[in-house]
């Protein structure tokens, strides 16, 4: 009895001894890491695709008296994942978070737990959860339209697909190319929500032939490629004028004459309004203008001019010229004019040449009766006078050249012509000639005695030239020169300012 009284007396001294150290080991761990709130993981992210990135979340508290550290480590499939290590002050809640890849699609169990190094940590603060990975997003981009003027520019619309499930980040890359040559166009980001988003971009007037829009998923993984492209063209502005009629359709000089001119659009651009006139090609000259509104592709436009004095000439060429900023199109074409060629400028005396050649004719016949019966001789005199006569008749078929005063041009007329003279097209300029000054010698008619038996051909020929007509027009039958003879005045002597030659002008 006194061994073991002696015994338990030597344990409560070693006990009374050895109390100080060890509450001092039991003060130094008292940081307690305890379930905050209902406790578990929560799941951020879900629902989950293969190739997302989901987060587990725990909100722990220190339940001791001292600071201590916790994080959050996640198991599954031989594939670790540790959060970041959170200090937490005592009393003091905090949340520790690790990311977890969702890399395998299906039904999987992720074990997670609370770590502390330092720290008691509670059985609650570990568990199991089991998510479910779904396929990956279907990201898809279709190019709807695209149009391309010189006013706005290339425009396209196109629009993004994005199959079920969360909201997503794409970056927007439209890429122009040239050949072999590539250039990024514009570039964007996007948060795309499920369904279908409609985007329209203004792009300017870049030198490109085809265009690619492309969307690139960020910071996840879709199904398939996104991608679409187009051929482009840039804008072409062509258009056609064309005189389409003229009324009258042979007009003469300083009449009034309507042209009907139609402008067509033959590009692929709208043409902007402009204006359409005509001018004459020799001169220059605007005869008309009118303003022409613009026209849509394939569209067309009737205009009607009236020129209010044809120009002299025949032809007479005319151009239509259509413009807007630049010019868009022309036409030349050449219309068939009357061309009344004057003598010397001025009407002739029609009455005084009518009643001139019925007196003439009176006294022709008169003359013709005196001297039947008789046969008369030719004197030596009257062989020379008929000798001059047909070598002046002769003469009068010889030319001479006149040079054109605007173009210098050489010119062929009659040697005995004088008046008005008109160079050929296109310069077709009016000017007068003047008579070849030679001192012919004069023939007295009165003095010519001439037997009818002797009187060459050619001259019964001569005096029984006639032309008839049923206008005002009619043509000379020895040179085909176009006279006016009006109906009025008819019958009619008529001398021809071109050739010299003398005339009945009849109707009929």
């Amino acid at each position: 009895m006194g061994v073991m009284a002696r015994n338990r007396v030597v344990s409560i001294i070693i006990v009374i001894f050895l109390f100080p150290a060890l509450a001092s080991s039991v003060s130094a761990s008292t940081g307690s890491m305890v379930t905050a709130g209902s406790g578990g993981v929560a799941i951020i992210g879900l629902p989950g695709h293969q190739g997302d990135t989901v987060s587990f979340s725990s909100l722990i508290h220190n339940d001791g008296d001292v600071s201590g550290t916790a994080f959050l480590r996640l198991n599954s499939s031989n594939q670790t994942y540790s959060g970041e290590e959170m200090i937490i002050e005592p009393g003091s809640s905090r949340e520790v978070v690790a990311q977890f890849l969702l890399s395998e699609i299906g039904l999987i169990d992720v074990y997670w737990e609370v770590i502390s190094n330092d720290s008691l940590v509670s059985e609650n603060l570990s568990g199991l959860s089991q998510i479910s990975i779904n396929s990956p997003q279907e990201l898809g981009v279709e190019i709807i339209d695209s149009d391309w003027n010189s006013a706005d520019g290339l425009t396209v619309s196109f629009r993004t697909i994005l199959g079920e499930g969360r909201n997503r980040l794409a970056s927007i890359e439209v890429t122009g190319y040239s050949g072999s040559n590539s250039q990024l166009l514009q570039s964007f980001e996007s948060q795309l929500n499920p369904g279908i988003r409609q985007f329209t971009l203004s792009l300017g007037s870049p030198t490109i032939s085809s265009m690619s829009i492309r969307a690139i998923p960020q910071g996840w993984v879709s199904s398939g490629e996104s991608f679409d492209e187009i051929t482009v063209s840039s804008p072409i502005i062509s258009g056609l004028v064309e005189i389409i009629s003229v009324t009258p359709n042979t007009p003469t000089a300083g009449d009034t004459v309507s042209i009907d001119v139609q402008i067509s659009n033959s590009g692929t651009d709208t043409i902007n309004s402009g204006s359409v006139r005509l001018i004459s090609s020799s001169t220059g000259i605007v005869l008309a203008d009118l303003p022409s509104s613009s026209i849509q592709t394939s569209g067309e436009m009737l205009l009607t001019f009236t020129v209010q004095s044809w120009p002299v000439g025949n032809p007479v060429d005319i151009r239509a010229e259509w413009y807007t900023d630049v010019l868009i199109s022309d036409y030349d074409s050449s219309i068939i004019s009357n061309n009344v060629v004057p003598n010397s400028g001025a009407e002739l005396p029609w009455v005084t040449i009518g009643v001139g050649g019925i007196i003439g004719l009176l006294l022709a016949i008169a003359m013709r009766s005196a001297s039947k019966g008789s046969k008369k001789s030719t004197s030596l005199k009257a062989s020379k006078k008929y000798e001059k006569s047909k070598k002046e008749s002769d003469e009068s078929d010889e030319k001479r050249e006149v040079n054109c005063p605007q173009c210098n041009r050489g010119l062929l007329i009659p040697k005995s012509y004088s008046g008005r003279a008109r160079c050929a097209p296109p310069c077709s300029t009016e000017f007068l000639v003047d008579p070849e000054n030679e001192d012919d010698e004069e023939v007295n008619v009165e003095d010519i005695e001439i037997d009818d038996e002797v009187v060459p051909k050619e001259n019964t020929k001569s005096d029984n030239l006639i032309s008839k007509s049923k206008d005002d027009l009619l043509e000379c039958p020895s040179c085909g020169q176009m006279l006016k003879v009006p109906l009025s005045k008819r019958p009619a002597t008529a001398r021809c300012p071109a050739c010299r030659s003398e005339f009945e002008a009849l109707e009929g």
